[in-house]
């Protein structure tokens, strides 16, 4: 049960060291006793699959950038990045409730199952430990985590117009921080159904004709206008890996654009330099691999700006030495006359 729970709290902010939250004192309390219609109901009204709806939801680096700012200036772009990549939410959701047992996978996670039964338990891992919770008080499912730092973490589910919406919302609490940091995420419903396909296979829109209509209805056109954006942004960071592993550098350089505002370390680097940095690997290496997974997008400036984030496994195999690893990798893009290019690329963090 422990290592299900800290699971899903790592799939919903992609990091795999927990920081952790005290359940609120009102998801303690004894649940009201409901008849079996309304739990079939609350049941229902969890269950499903659901797409983010960036437009309607907080914005990700007013919140972050907003929550690091008082800190001093040496760490306040070590708690951005890292504030940044924990709560970046993933892009789809399913979730299945049977009572208090809970299915939940992401576009980050495959599916796991865990009781949400109140129940706090310890897990450890050398000489420290995490107090976690999963609960259920009403509709709302909530799990939280607690470490013996004093580090917090807490993630609520909410549904919202009666189960057709669904409202997430985040809470990272750190020593270093003055106060808890808090995001929302909405997310609108696209099957009735959980689907566990969603992590790691081709994202489906939804599982019958008559849930297809509800969800065009639902859509506003800004939200259609996103998920096209990103359908778009996907291929391009497909073809863009395609070419990389093809070692196509002609190919590779035609989604950067004349200046790069940043390249890993640098700043303000010329599309030439970029090529020299690219060719030179591509001379050396007898083999690239590279692997992403599904990316998070965030849209800024009317859909004309879009920060990208994923996590990148890589094999580089010639010139006398092999490189393997995995980080996240933040691309930035912006759109042009001729499509999306690339204005910034480095990597926020190394995870092994």
């Amino acid at each position: 049960m422990m290592s299900k729970v800290t699971y899903i709290l790592a799939l919903l902010i992609a990091w795999p060291a927990l920081p952790s939250m005290n359940i609120g004192a009102q998801a303690q309390q004894t649940q009201p006793s409901v008849n079996s219609d309304e739990a079939s109901a609350a049941e229902a009204h969890l269950t499903g699959v659901y797409r983010l709806d960036v437009e309607h939801s907080d914005k990700l680096y007013s919140v972050v950038a907003e929550a690091s700012s008082n800190l001093p200036f040496a760490e306040q772009q070590r708690f951005f990045i890292d504030l940044t990549v924990r709560l970046t939410p993933p892009d789809q959701l399913a979730i299945e409730r049977r009572g208090r047992t809970i299915s939940i996978a992401s576009s980050r996670a495959p599916r796991t199952t865990f009781e949400a039964d109140g129940q706090e338990r310890v897990e450890r891992t050398g000489d420290s430990y995490t107090r976690i919770r999963a609960a259920i008080y009403g509709e709302n499912l909530i799990i939280s985590s607690l470490t013996d730092t004093g580090e917090g973490y807490r993630v609520s589910f909410t549904p919202l117009d009666n189960g057709q919406r669904l409202r997430v919302t985040r809470h990272i609490s750190d020593k270093e921080l003055n106060q808890p940091v808090v995001i929302q995420s909405i997310y609108n419903k696209i099957s009735e159904v959980a689907e566990w396909g969603i992590y790691g296979e081709p994202q489906k829109e939804t599982t019958s004709a008559q849930s297809a209509i509800a969800s065009m209805v639902r859509d506003s056109a800004s939200t259609r206008a996103d998920r096209e954006a990103a359908g778009d942004l996907r291929d391009a960071l497909a073809e863009w890996i395609a070419a990389t592993n093809r070692r196509d550098i002609g190919k590779q350089m035609g989604f950067y654009m004349p200046v790069m505002k940043a390249f890993y370390l640098k700043r303000n680097v010329a599309k030439e330099a970029v090529r020299r940095e690219k060719a030179r690997v591509f001379e050396r290496a007898k083999r690239i691999d590279i692997r992403a997974e599904e990316p998070e997008i965030v849209f800024r400036e009317s859909r004309q700006i879009a920060i990208m984030r994923f996590r990148k496994r890589y094999a580089i195999e010639g010139g006398g030495e092999s490189r393997r690893g995995e980080v996240v990798q933040e691309l930035r893009w912006q759109r042009t006359s001729r499509g999306w290019r690339i204005y910034s690329e480095r990597d926020v963090r190394v995870i092994r």
